[in-house]
């Protein structure tokens, strides 16, 4: 199943208990063959940060991963340097804090053409330019 995370229910019977990938609208696009490994076995569902407030995703997701019965796991895909896309690993990490929810989460990035697993530490650590040393 594919949809805009943004249009789809957060009780939805698509992501209740599923393994959901929540990825950058271009990536289907521009990097198909990765969105189609990526995304096999899992809901997928698209949001785009140019498009949409970050505070519209986080409520979103929280109250997506307060329900009954949450994501079984969550897979974060973007595009690596785009200002946009980083929100969205931001915003995941802002639901589960908010939510409370302890949800297996795997985030990654497309860096010229190949994934990368990125840890949650280094997306929280990447909010922090003061604690980040050149």
């Amino acid at each position: 199943m594919s949809g805009r995370l943004s249009e789809t229910n957060a009780g939805s019977h698509t992501v209740q208990g599923k393994d959901v990938l929540i990825y950058g609208s271009c990536i289907s696009t521009e990097h198909p063959e990765v969105f189609r490994e990526i995304s096999r076995g899992r809901t997928s569902l698209s949001a785009c940060l140019e498009a949409e407030h970050m505070n519209m995703i986080v409520y979103k997701l929280a109250y997506m991963f307060k329900l009954k019965n949450p994501p079984a796991s969550l897979t974060i895909l973007t595009i690596d340097g785009s200002p946009h896309c980083v929100q969205l690993h931001y915003a995941v990490q802002e639901a589960l804090r908010i939510s409370g929810a302890e949800i297996p989460t795997t985030h990654l990035v497309i860096a010229n053409g190949k994934v990368v697993e990125v840890s949650s530490e280094a997306v929280k650590r990447s909010r922090w330019l003061s604690k980040i040393k050149t």
